[in-house]
């Protein structure tokens, strides 16, 4: 990471530490490169520096996308289970969260909060996402969908994802015999 972020500058072309320090930037570039796909790679060829490579491909790839973000929240808002089981619905939503969190990597605080603000903040999102995938479910699970909501708190999208495929296994065993 140190050459990616600049950490590790260059040292000076003459110092005995150049040749060891280009040895480890040319295999780190190689790594960057071998990961691009042949389009891509064409075009960064060239970087003297894993830094520069990495600037690179930031400037042009690493800026949130709008249309990409409206393309993502528009599917997130027409998604609902449908006849897909709830494993299957839950890996939709899911890929569609890490998506937009990709899209808003570089969104980060850093300050040291007193107030308890940052953990309060991730929390309202969190139960945003829950009450979110709540939604999309079937009327089938209005029950389990009832009970999650009246949880206080809200619980981790985990459990209640655990406790929503132990409903839908039930359903299955009793439509089963």
């Amino acid at each position: 990471m140190g050459f990616i972020n600049g950490h590790y500058k260059a040292p000076d072309e003459n110092s005995a530490d150049y040749e060891q320090w280009n040895c480890c930037n040319d295999m780190v570039t190689a790594w960057l490169l071998n990961s691009l796909s042949k389009e891509i790679k064409d075009s960064v060829i060239f970087s003297k520096t894993a830094k520069g490579l990495w600037d690179s491909l930031e400037h042009r790839f690493g800026k949130s996308n709008g249309a990409k973000l409206f393309h993502l929240q528009k599917e997130l808002s027409l998604l609902v289970q449908g006849s897909t089981d709830v494993s299957s619905y839950f890996t939709k939503i899911k890929r569609i969260w890490d998506d937009l969190d990709s899209l808003n990597s570089d969104i980060v605080c850093t300050c040291n909060c007193t107030c308890d603000g940052k953990r309060k903040l991730s929390k309202s999102f969190k139960d945003q996402r829950l009450i979110q995938f709540l939604m999309g479910l079937n009327d089938v699970y209005a029950q389990a969908r009832g009970n999650i909501v009246m949880m206080n708190p809200f619980p981790e999208m985990d459990y209640a994802y655990s406790l929503l495929l132990q409903d839908e296994n039930q359903r299955e065993i009793y439509a089963n015999t």
